[in-house]
């Protein structure tokens, strides 16, 4: 039976393979359970030893530089240009969130582009006659 101490001191809680730290410790004789263990940094009859590296430090967002990769992306309904293929109706004229800017289905037929669908006439039940 070994002694696995977590990487992480007092440690209460699951660990990996279902361990069940307590107060940083748990016991097992699984060997794969030990290996595993041993590569993650965890201390095997002894205490995890301290890499020595000091925490990084998180990067300031404020510094970071911001790379674009490929074409921009454009909202059709925002910004419509001449070119689009079947752009929503009243693109860039009305709320693009609203309920008068509707896109057509892809592959639409032209002259049914921004149609609504009807619903189907209902059936009258025949139930209880």
């Amino acid at each position: 039976m070994a002694t696995i101490h977590a990487p992480v001191k007092g440690f209460n809680g699951d660990g990996p393979a279902g361990l069940e730290f307590r107060n940083g410790t748990a016991e097992t004789d699984d060997e794969a359970v030990i290996a595993y263990a041993r590569r993650r940094g965890y201390g095997i009859d002894k205490p995890a030893t301290d890499s020595g590296q000091e925490p990084a430090e998180p990067a300031d967002p404020r510094t970071i530089e911001t790379v674009h990769a490929g074409a921009p992306m454009r909202d059709a309904a925002v910004d419509p240009h001449p070119g689009d293929h079947l752009p929503p109706t009243h693109a860039g004229e009305a709320n693009p969130h609203g309920p008068a800017v509707v896109a057509p289905e892809i592959g639409a037929a032209p002259d049914r582009a921004g149609a609504r669908k009807t619903a189907a006439p209902r059936r009258k039940s025949t139930k209880g006659e």
